[in-house]
């Protein structure tokens, strides 16, 4: 995947092992991660999301790109991300976090809390076809799982509060890094 630092310089990097200890360890992202937060506590969301965006890093889960465009794609990463939202509390997105983590159907290779505490990002891989693995093939697989967790934990009135944010299924979607202390990674 691609890693960028804000503001919005890349750095490529392949490894979800790097990226895992950059939000579970580094104290800058934690640093920055607690500053951001402060505006969410007075509800100033405007403030908050102008913040993660000159401040956080972020990543393309989905490939490396050689410009944030769909048809830069250089090469797949064999992830998708799903991003769940709207969560009531920061309890329900750790129980999410967990419950994503140990879904034996999606098997995410990094799972971890999103930088207002009321979301969970996991990354999940996708069956690879060496060759094949275009844009529209990724795209696929995007709504394949986006479709299943919102069926398994989504938002109808029995299954709870969250929302899987749709802006996922673009596959240069950038995904926000945050501090998570107990991300949870797969090796």
């Amino acid at each position: 995947m691609s890693l960028f630092a804000a503001p919005i310089s890349p750095v490529k990097d392949s490894l979800t092992g790097r990226v895992s200890r950059l939000i579970t360890g580094d104290p800058t992202l934690e640093r920055l991660t607690r500053q951001l937060r402060l505006p969410l506590e007075t509800g100033d969301k405007e403030r908050f999301s102008e913040l993660k965006r000159q401040t956080l890093p972020y990543v393309t889960p989905c490939g490396t790109f050689s410009y944030r465009k769909s048809d830069r794609l250089l090469a797949p990463s064999g992830l998708v991300v799903v991003d769940v939202d709207g969560l009531d509390s920061t309890a329900e997105a750790e129980a999410l976090r967990r419950q994503l983590f140990d879904d034996a159907y999606l098997c995410p290779a990094l799972c971890f809390i999103s930088p207002s505490e009321r979301g969970v990002k996991a990354f999940v891989p996708y069956p690879e076809h060496p060759g094949n693995e275009t844009p529209a093939y990724i795209s696929e697989h995007i709504l394949g799982v986006m479709n299943y967790v919102e069926y398994v934990y989504g938002d109808g009135e029995t299954r709870g509060s969250q929302k899987v944010d749709p802006s996922g299924k673009d596959i240069v979607r950038s995904c926000f890094l945050c501090h998570d202390p107990n991300a949870l990674f797969r090796i």
